[in-house]
C-alpha cells in the first residue's frame, strides 16, 4: 500500500481508504495476459465516498513494457470517463454524466477479445478501444484521491458469451443459459452438423436462445421435480405430474423476479419463461384444430391447455408485470388473473417448505435447514453428440452454460445419490426420470419437435424451414414490460449489543437474501439486510425522540395485541410471495396513503415484528426497500422493546 492508504474488508466489501494523501492513486494489478479467442470479461461492483468531485474508482488495462494504459473511472461527481495514455500522450474517448449512481450498485465490465475491448457501466456501453498498446497485459482496480473506495464481486471470466453479468456469491440465482462457444447461427446456413430442421426465428439471436432454452427448461425442471420426489422421498398430494409442473413453473419464473445487471440476460430470462409456458398453449391449440380434444381420460398428464393455464397462472402470480401482455394475448379472464397471486404464493410456500429439510441454507435458499457445507451427491450432466442439427446446437453451443446451471441444483439440494442427466438422441419424442437409475434423459427429438411447432405457428415456416419463395412473416409474442428496478443495498450499523439482556445483532448463521421468507415466518433471521439499515432498540428510541425529525412511519408486522406507541399494525406487509406480486403494489399504495405522498418514496420507515425470530418484519423491510423507501429494520422488535422495559400500547385495529 502507498503511504496514507489502508485496506480492509467491511460488510463484504474490500475497502481502500485514503484519509489525507490528496492526489494519491492506489492501483492493484493482476497479470492476465492476452485474452483468449473466446474473449474475457472483467466484472466488478464498485462504490466510492469522497467530498472531492475528482476522486474516482475504476478499472484499468495496463501494459508496462509499452508504457500504455486505458482507464475507465467513475468520479465522485458521477462522471464516467474513459481515456487511454500512450507514454505522455492522452486520448479521451468518452465522458458520460450520471451513468454512475455511487450508491453501491455500480458495476463495471470490461469485455476483451484479442486486439479490442469494450467498457460497460451499469449495462450501458461507454466506449470501445482497438489496437491500443495497453491491451493484453494487466487488469487493475484504481482508486484516486482522498476518500473511501469499495470493491465487491470481482470476477474475471474467460468466455464472453457464457458470462451473464451476475455478481458473485454462493449458489447464484439460475438464469437461462446463454450460448458459450458461439451464438447460434442466424443465417441461411446454420453450420451445425447433422440433419433435420433448425428453426432460426428471423435471425434474432436472443429470441433463438430464449425459445430453445425455454423449451429445455420447461421439460428439464418437470423431470427434475420427479427426481426430487423420487430421490428425497417427498410427499406428493394430488397428481404428481401436476405437482412437478408447478415446480417447473416456480423455477422458471424466479429468474424474471430477481433480474441480473445484464439487460440481454434479463430479456432472455423473460423470453425463455414465456416460451416454457407457450409450448403447452400451442400444442393444445394444434390438438384442438386437429380435432384431438382433451387427452385420454386415463392419461396421467393433464391436458395441454390446462397445463398451460396452471403454469402461466403461477408465473403471472409471481411476476404480473412481465407476464401481463402474455395473459392478455391468450385471453386470461379477470377471474383467472385474480386467483393467480394466491396460487403462486401457496404453491411457492408449499414447495419451499417440503424441500427445506433437504436444502442447504444460502442466499438463494434462506429456508434451507441443512448447513451450507452439508455433504451430498452431485447432479452430473452429459451431452451426447447428435445426428440432428438441433441436438448439436445443444451439444456444441449451449452445453457448457446449461451444465453449469443444472449442476447448481446439486449444490442447493442434499441428494442421497448422484442424479445423472443425459441429453441424447432417443429415437422418440420423450423425456423421463428413472427412479431405478437415478437419472434424467432429455431427448433431442422432443426439443426439436416443439421448436418446429413454435416456428411454424409464429414464423409461418413449414416443418421449421422457410416457405419456398421468400421469408415467412413473423408473429412474435408481445414484448413484456421490464420488472421493477431493484434498489441498492443500504448501509449496515456498527455491531453493538442491546440493553435488554441479549444481542439484537447476533449472527444466527442465516445469510441475507432478496427472497421473501415463506410462511409461517418463524425462524432465525439474518443480522444484516440488503435493502434496509438494521437498528437496535437504542437506535429506535433515539430516532423517535429526535425533535428535529418526527417524520417516521413505524410499521409492526407481528400481529400481536400490543405494539410500541405510534406504530401501525400491518401483518400483511410481511407476507411471502414475490417482490413483483400484487401485494407489492398494494403495500406501496398503503404507504403513500399513510405518508401523504404521491409518487415520492422519501419518508423513512421503521419496520418491526415480534422479535428476532419473526421473519415477517424482514419480508416487509425487503418489500419496502425494493420499492425505494428508506427503511430501518428493527430486528429485535417487540421482544427487545419489552426486554428494555419500554412502554407498549394496545393495538386498536388491524390494517389501519
Amino acid at each position: 500500500m502507498l503511504q496514507g492508504w489502508t485496506a480492509g474488508v467491511e460488510d463484504g466489501w474490500f475497502t481502500l481508504r485514503n484519509r489525507a494523501a490528496a492526489g494519491s492513486e492506489q492501483t492493484l494489478y493482476l497479470n492476465v495476459g492476452e485474452p483468449p479467442e473466446s474473449g474475457r470479461v472483467t466484472d466488478v461492483n464498485v462504490v466510492l465516498n469522497s467530498t472531492n468531485p475528482k476522486a474516482s474508482i475504476g478499472v484499468v488495462l495496463n501494459n508496462r513494457p509499452r508504457k500504455a494504459l486505458c482507464l475507465l473511472e467513475l468520479t465522485a461527481a458521477k462522471q464516467t470517463i474513459l481515456f487511454c495514455l500512450n507514454g505522455d500522450k492522452r486520448r479521451d474517448i468518452a465522458n458520460v454524466p450520471n451513468v454512475a449512481k455511487l450508491d453501491g450498485s455500480d458495476r463495471i465490465k470490461v469485455v476483451e477479445v484479442p486486439g479490442a475491448a469494450r467498457f460497460i457501466v451499469n449495462g450501458q456501453k461507454i466506449g470501445d478501444i482497438e489496437n491500443e498498446p495497453a491491451l493484453g497485459s494487466e487488469v487493475g482496480i484504481m482508486a484516486y484521491d482522498v476518500g473511501t473506495f469499495g470493491i465487491a464481486d470481482f470476477a474475471i471470466a474467460t468466455n464472453v458469451a457464457a458470462n451473464t453479468g451476475q455478481g458473485g456469491g454462493a449458489q447464484p440465482r439460475q438464469q437461462p443459459a446463454r450460448a458459450p462457444q458461439a451464438s447460434p447461427d442466424s443465417g441461411a446456413s446454420s453450420g451445425l452438423p447433422g440433419s433435420g430442421p433448425y428453426p432460426r426465428f428471423g435471425g434474432d439471436s436472443l429470441r433463438i436462445v430464449a425459445v430453445y432454452i425455454g423449451i429445455m427448461r420447461s421439460i428439464f425442471m418437470h423431470e427434475f421435480g420427479h427426481a426430487l420426489i423420487g430421490e428425497l422421498e417427498l410427499p406428493s398430494t394430488g397428481a404428481e405430474e401436476d405437482a412437478v409442473d408447478i415446480y417447473s413453473a416456480l423455477q422458471i419464473v424466479e429468474p424474471t423476479m430477481y433480474p441480473s445487471s445484464d439487460k440481454d440476460t434479463n430479456a432472455m430470462a423473460q423470453g425463455a419463461a414465456k416460451y416454457a409456458a407457450l409450448q403447452w398453449y400451442y400444442s393444445g391449440k394444434v390438438a384442438e384444430a386437429q380435432g384431438a380434444g382433451n387427452s385420454p381420460w386415463q392419461d396421467e398428464h393433464t391436458g395441454d391447455l390446462k397445463r398451460f393455464r396452471n403454469m402461466l397462472c403461477i408465473m403471472y402470480g409471481g411476476n404480473p408485470g412481465v407476464f401481463e401482455s402474455l395473459v392478455e394475448q391468450v385471453g386470461f379472464e379477470d377471474r383467472t388473473k385474480s386467483r393467480c397471486a394466491d396460487e403462486f404464493t401457496k404453491q411457492n410456500r408449499a414447495w419451499r417448505r417440503i424441500l427445506a429439510p433437504h436444502t442447504r441454507v444460502g442466499t438463494w435458499s434462506p429456508d434451507g435447514q441443512q448447513p451450507a457445507n452439508a455433504p451430498g451427491a452431485p447432479v452430473n450432466v452429459t451431452f451426447e453428440p447428435s445426428s440432428r442439427r438441433i441436438g448439436n446446437l445443444f451439444a456444441n453451443n449451449l452445453s457448457e452454460a446449461i451444465s453449469k446451471d443444472i449442476k447448481l441444483l446439486g449444490q442447493t439440494y442434499v441428494l442421497p445419490r448422484p442424479v445423472n442427466v443425459v441429453f441424447k438422441d432417443c429415437g422418440k419424442l420423450n423425456a423421463w426420470y428413472s427412479p431405478r437409475e437415478g437419472s434424467i434423459t432429455m431427448c433431442y427429438e422432443l426439443i426439436e419437435n416443439i421448436a418446429v411447432m413454435i416456428s411454424d405457428i409464429e414464423m409461418g415456416t413449414v416443418g421449421g424451414e422457410p416457405k419456398q419463395g421468400g421469408a415467412a412473416p413473423q408473429r412474435s409474442p408481445q414484448q413484456a414490460p421490464q420488472p421493477p428496478r431493484q434498489q441498492p443495498p443500504a448501509g449496515q450499523p456498527q455491531r453493538a449489543p442491546g440493553n435488554g439482556g441479549f444481542d439484537e445483532l447476533q449472527d444466527s448463521g442465516v445469510p441475507p437474501t432478496t427472497l421473501l421468507f415463506s410462511a409461517p415466518y418463524k425462524g432465525p433471521t439474518p443480522n444484516t439486510h440488503p435493502r434496509a439499515k438494521v437498528i437496535t432498540t437504542k437506535d429506535v428510541v433515539a430516532l423517535l425522540t429526535d425533535e428535529k425529525n418526527k417524520n417516521f412511519l413505524v410499521i409492526d408486522t407481528s400481529g400481536l395485541r400490543e405494539t410500541i406507541p405510534g406504530a401501525f399494525p400491518l401483518s400483511d406487509a410481511g407476507s411471502d410471495g414475490a417482490i413483483t406480486d400484487q401485494m407489492q403494489e398494494a403495500f406501496d399504495g398503503w404507504l403513500h396513503k399513510k405518508t401523504g405522498t404521491e409518487k415520492e418514496h422519501n419518508v423513512p420507515l421503521i419496520i418491526m415484528g415480534a422479535g428476532m425470530n419473526d421473519r415477517s418484519s424482514y419480508n416487509a423491510a425487503l418489500r419496502a426497500g425494493m420499492m425505494g423507501w428508506p427503511v430501518y429494520w428493527y430486528r429485535g422488535g417487540m421482544e427487545a422493546w419489552v426486554a428494555n422495559g419500554l412502554p407498549t400500547t394496545a393495538v386498536k385495529s388491524q390494517g389501519q
